[in-house]
């Protein structure tokens, strides 16, 4: 994961504050319950993009013309893998 547990926790106040804030979303319960679900969510969503990761990194390690980790060519087939792996997961549309 690209973030620490209380970073996450810091942005998920954050947007708490800024959506109920704001009068976008109305919450009537705790604001710690909100905070908390936002930063699950988010949790979550970064521990499925980790899979992803892993998974095209494993998918280019198979190939059987890998280019070298860090080059451009790399980083380009990584990006195309994971677009596709994503759309497959309807992670993104």
């Amino acid at each position: 994961m690209r973030m620490s547990e209380d970073r996450v926790q810091f942005i998920a106040r954050q947007i708490a504050a800024e959506i109920t804030g704001k009068d976008l979303v109305k919450f009537s319960g705790s604001a710690i319950v909100l905070e908390s679900e936002i930063g699950r969510v988010l949790l979550e969503d970064l521990r499925i993009e980790d899979e992803i990761d892993r998974e095209v990194v494993d998918m280019i390690d198979r190939m059987q013309r890998k280019p070298p980790q860090g080059s451009a060519e790399w980083q380009a087939l990584f990006m195309a893998k994971k677009e596709e792996i994503a759309r497959r997961r309807n992670y993104i549309f």
